[in-house]
């Protein structure tokens, strides 16, 4: 049984259903401006040798206690962008989280968070 809870999620991320993924891909064709200004600004950029612009946001909330032990909460988003700086593509890393309420959760335009 715990096998199973273990891959689940694994199975999960494989077929395309991860909520973080969900989160993320509405991001796809907005204005990089939008993200920031919902998201806060990026912890870091940088770019490739073709000249694309990737921007950064690490997130580290610590150690947290679950039913299996102790786990360490990190996550990397990273953010593509062109020329218009409008976002191509993301990618994450690490353990994030797809909480409904988070500022990833990309808002209809016109809403501001928390309304």
């Amino acid at each position: 049984m715990k096998f199973l809870r273990l891959l689940l999620p694994v199975v999960m991320v494989v077929a395309g259903c991860s909520p973080v993924r969900e989160q993320l891909n509405a991001w796809q064709g907005a204005r990089l401006d939008q993200l920031i200004e919902q998201a806060g600004p990026p912890s870091s950029v940088s770019a490739d040798m073709a000249g694309n612009r990737f921007y950064h946001w690490h997130e580290d909330r610590g150690g947290v206690y679950t039913y299996s032990g102790p786990v360490n909460l990190k996550c990397e988003r990273v953010f593509g962008v062109d020329d218009q700086e409008i976002i191509t593509s993301f990618t994450w890393s690490g353990n994030c989280v797809a909480i409904p309420d988070s500022p990833w959760q990309r808002l209809p335009q016109g809403k501001e968070q928390g309304e």
